[in-house]
């Protein structure tokens, strides 16, 4: 177990708040959550390693790490983008810190989890396999992986409390399952390792006496062989049991120890131990005889499930006296793994009942008994140690989870429950040390082809990190994970998107450097939207392309995702939603399209919708047995949340809901298309009607303030405020249908925001306010 002590599997929450008290009542210091949880066999993060010189120079740095608990007596970290074993430690584990832990940003020493102990060995930044005899890392991008064709990581699998991991180098697939063991007094790390057929030769990085190891241990870089099976190098002895003839030991630029296995027809197993160890005590080491069965047939069985227990909740349905009601679905906070339950994921099986669920701290979780009554909740940990998950996506009843490594499919082999194979579906995402470049949200297009956002990586609040190959992307990935592209540019923080029926493309972003407020893009293939550095293109881009429509920073400050309803949703019915992260609210978006369809300028705004969530509205689904809308997400930061993370579900009571469902902006002014019928004269009052427009600047600086329509020099607003001039209506009226508001507008131009606040009474006499808040990027 990961946590500083064990809990009971059965009393969780009782057993952590006598706890607690009880450090209370000694005068310590409760130990904080992050700490107390059971994060399970492994984790995936970047890791600091203890030879780091300032937490973001790429030797001292596993970007893409696979940190395994070896026992009680230590632990290593593999990374999974160049295949090898950065360190292997003692005495400790990792020291949780940054944004999903405790919150840090910066300084970047403090941004990752850090290794806690003493370190027995480590390799820097580059390839541990060579691509035949070379060595040399091919890259000319440091944060992505190793091509391909030369190395690339398959994935894991967890059978019981061990971890197998798998990949290929070149075409030829190796296994490996890290282990502890006791060598003479002290400890040694070992690397149990099956090799394919292969017809030439293959070699790997054992250790490593770079100046930063030595640092540490004082290595002088000498290596010797003392015996044919035993290899002094520095302060460290490796050794080898099994494999076959004519290994050789090598030494590359005198501070790197390899070693090559000769071609061979068949399975090549063998076990490489690296210790500081005595080469007598290896010595008797690999004359003992290897135990255990072989990987491959360790593969071929699923090993004791880790989390049995489930836990059972209900729902708590909403009143329904409007149009919708929102209903609780309690997330199983009290868990006797203390996991941190903040979705930043979830999607459905193709039954409707059931459910999978991500969480920021790296879990999956399952919940069945999603019926209409939701009275039997049944919750299961099914994955765990994954890198800060924010999306996820059902495929073919195969949950994908998207982390800021990969996405990761995860496979239930035996059907009880827990995942035991996390295959990597696709991990050529490029990934640098900065803490906010978070890989975001997860859907599909009709075809099957994945859509996520990465965000940019942020210094401070006026500068980038160094800019990777992704960063500030939407990036698409083929259905068979395969390829990826970088679909469109210039984002900040995307922290949600949408896929459309028909394969419509949007995301959000959120206020920042060249975003003045937050957006909702229209996505197209090649698309530029607004984040100069995150364009990726030769030539400093002059233009952008426009949102759909701004969002003002009183109505959303934080955004999140977009989801399209299903013909059933009642008065919302084949509606496109946003969510907002930041107000935890809903918003129906209304679209217009000027110019050639499916290739003209996208324009148009929102509307707020009456519903309130507990926790931040991030992430959205609809179920695809019953269309009732599902809305989940945590509290991180600039949030109104109320609760560390929470789901709710959003269904049609049957009752009607008067609102505007369409906006056109024209020459002579603006029309919007209402769903119920309306009052002529309250209509046409202009007292009634408060609408106000405002620019705001484009630019470099964190967000922006509100600029005249009339003089783009003259400032009307502070940022954050709500007030611009107020727009030349000459009159309002109702059109023929009783159903069209149309507003004459003196001097109609494009602006980026139009706010539409009206007091209306329906035909009947009922109260109808009205807000709109949209955008004008072309007059048709």
């Amino acid at each position: 177990m990961f946590s500083r002590f064990r809990m009971p599997s059965v009393h969780g929450l009782g057993v952590l708040l006598a706890l607690l008290a009880h450090c209370g009542a000694l005068g310590q210091t409760p130990i904080p959550r992050w700490e107390q949880m059971d994060y399970g066999s492994f984790l995936q993060s970047s890791v600091t390693l203890p030879w780091s010189r300032d937490g973001e120079a790429l030797d001292g740095i596993v970007l893409k790490g696979l940190t395994v608990r070896l026992g009680d007596r230590g632990a290593a970290c593999f990374d999974t983008g160049e295949l090898r074993w950065a360190c292997a430690w003692t005495g400790g584990w990792l020291k949780l810190m940054g944004t999903p832990f405790d919150g840090t940003h910066r300084p970047p020493e403090k941004s990752r989890p850090a290794v806690v102990g003493q370190p027995i060995f480590g390799t820097s930044h580059g390839p541990g396999w060579a691509e035949g005899e070379v060595w040399r890392d091919p890259r000319t991008e440091p944060y992505v992986p190793l091509p391909q064709d030369w190395a690339h990581y398959s994935g894991l699998h967890v059978r019981g409390d061990s971890v197998v991991i798998e990949y290929t180098v070149g075409t030829t697939r190796i296994l490996e399952r890290p282990e502890w063991v006791g060598v003479g007094a002290g400890d040694g790390f070992v690397r149990r390792i099956e090799v394919g057929p292969h017809s030439e030769p293959l070699s790997l990085l054992v250790a490593e006496t770079r100046l930063e190891l030595r640092r540490q241990h004082a290595f002088n870089g000498a290596a010797s062989e003392a015996g044919p099976r035993v290899m002094r190098f520095g302060d460290l002895t490796a050794g080898i049991k099994g494999g076959s003839e004519n290994l050789a030991w090598g030494v590359r630029t005198g501070d790197r120890l390899t070693l090559t296995i000769p071609p061979s027809k068949g399975v090549v197993r063998m076990s490489l131990l690296v210790t500081q160890a005595k080469p007598s005590e290896v010595g008797v080491w690999v004359q003992e005889e290897e135990k255990g069965a072989a990987l491959s047939t360790v593969l071929k069985t699923s090993g004791p499930a880790r989390y049995p227990t489930t836990l059972t909740n209900r729902g708590e349905l909403g009143e329904g006296s409007g149009a919708y009601a929102v209903d609780a679905i309690p997330l199983p906070v009290d868990n006797p793994w203390h996991s941190w339950m903040r979705p930043g994921g979830f999607d459905f099986f193709s039954d409707g009942k059931s459910a999978a669920l991500c969480t920021w701290s790296g879990d999956v979780w399952t919940v069945s008994g999603l019926d209409e009554g939701l009275e039997r909740l049944v919750w299961r940990r099914h994955a765990t140690g994954l890198f800060q998950p924010l999306g996820l996506k059902i495929v073919k009843d195969r949950v994908h989870v998207l982390g800021r490594d990969q996405i990761t499919r995860l496979i239930d082999l035996n059907g009880d429950g827990e995942a035991d194979t996390y295959e990597n579906f696709n991990n050529r995402v490029s990934i640098t040390p900065n803490f906010h470049e978070f890989s975001l949200d997860l859907h599909t297009d009709p075809e099957g082809n994945f859509y996520f956002t990465k965000g940019a990586p942020l210094l401070g609040t006026d500068y980038w990190d160094p800019i990777s190959l992704h960063n500030g992307s939407l990036l698409k990935v083929s259905s068979d994970g395969r390829q990826l592209e970088r679909f469109a540019t210039g984002l900040r923080a995307p922290n949600g998107s949408g896929v459309g029926p028909h394969g419509e493309i949007t995301c959000s972003d959120n206020e920042g450097i060249w975003t003045p407020v937050c957006r909702l893009n229209w996505v197209r293939r090649g698309g530029f939207y607004g984040a100069v550095g995150m364009d990726h293109r030769s030539a400093i881009p002059t233009e952008m392309d426009p949102p759909l429509c701004w969002l003002p920073f009183a109505v959303d400050n934080s955004a999140g995702d977009q989801a399209w309803m299903p013909r059933t949703f009642g008065p919302l019915a084949d509606q496109l939603l946003h969510f907002s992260y930041g107000k935890c609210r809903a918003f129906l978006v209304l679209r217009q399209e000027v110019g050639r369809p499916g290739r003209g300028v996208m324009q148009g705004g929102v509307v707020p919708l009456p519903w309130r969530f507990d926790s931040s509205a991030m992430r959205s689904r609809v179920n695809p047995r019953d269309g009732t809308l599902y809305v989940g997400g945590f509290k991180g930061w600039q949030t109104t949340a109320a609760r560390d993370g929470a789901l709710h579900r959003v269904r049609p009571t049957g009752k009607a809901l008067s609102l505007p469902v369409g906006f056109r902006a024209t020459r002579e002014g603006i029309e919007l298309d209402f769903n119920t019928d309306l009052d002529a004269a309250s209509v046409a009052d202009l007292q009634n009607w408060n609408v106000q427009w405002w620019n705001y600047r484009w630019s470099h600086r964190y967000g922006s303030d509100l600029y005249a329509v009339s003089d783009p020099n003259r400032v009307v607003a502070k940022k954050g405020e709500m007030k611009g001039e107020p727009v030349p209506i000459r009159s309002v009226a109702l059109g023929a249908n009783r159903r069209t508001v149309r507003l004459s507008v003196d001097g109609m131009r494009p602006v980026m925001q139009l706010m539409i606040r009206g007091g209306l009474k329906t035909d009947t006499g009922e109260p109808l306010p009205v807000e709109f808040y949209g955008t004008i990027n072309k007059l048709p």
